[in-house]
């Protein structure tokens, strides 16, 4: 059902947006594309986006599912899953929807946690406000990489999650970075 969702909306933002206005033939006004973010793909999941941009700022809506790294989870828990639907606007220094970006939104996390001791699991959701960065290379044409860094901060949602007799307390602040391959109209 979520891959039907995501597949919508990438029809969606295509037939609304699908029409490249160019004001010369080097700089690209309005353009729509897509991009796979490597990292859920290492930790066994997926992560897809479409997005549309208009002069230098970009509009992402993201659907992605993914297992946090251990290293990153607190001690006697395991199989931190997330489901993770964001929508996020960026602005580029540069025209042409290439180098230096920020970008900052809203995301929606949907997650599961399991406690080692007893092998029980808790399901728990946040609302995370994001803030980052990163900086497309255009190796070919319009395909692109995307290296970036970001921040994410719980705003509203689950802040002690019962795990069997244990509490689990999500993160406050969590940092992520991951690589991005990308392409635009």
């Amino acid at each position: 059902m979520k891959k039907e969702i995501l597949l919508f909306l990438f029809l969606l933002t295509a037939t609304l947006f699908g029409q490249q206005i160019k004001t010369d033939s080097l700089i690209t006004k309005q353009t729509i594309g897509t991009e796979l973010d490597l990292l859920p793909f290492v930790r066994g999941g997926y992560y897809a986006s479409a997005w549309y941009g208009i002069d230098q700022f970009r509009f992402r809506a993201i659907i992605t599912k993914t297992t946090v790294p251990q290293f990153a989870v607190a001690d006697g828990y395991k199989d931190n899953k997330l489901n993770v639907y964001a929508f996020i606007a960026d602005y580029f220094f540069k025209k042409n929807f290439e180098g230096f970006w920020i970008g900052t939104g809203l995301e929606y996390w949907d997650s599961q946690i399991k406690y080692k001791a007893e092998n029980k699991t808790a399901f728990y959701n946040n609302t995370v406000f994001t803030f980052g960065g990163g900086y497309v290379w255009k190796f070919y044409d319009n395909f692109y990489l995307n290296p970036w860094i970001a921040i994410h901060y719980l705003i509203a949602g689950s802040k002690e999650v019962y795990v069997g007799t244990s509490t689990f307390k999500p993160n406050v602040f969590t940092p992520e970075a991951s690589i991005k391959i990308g392409w635009h109209f």
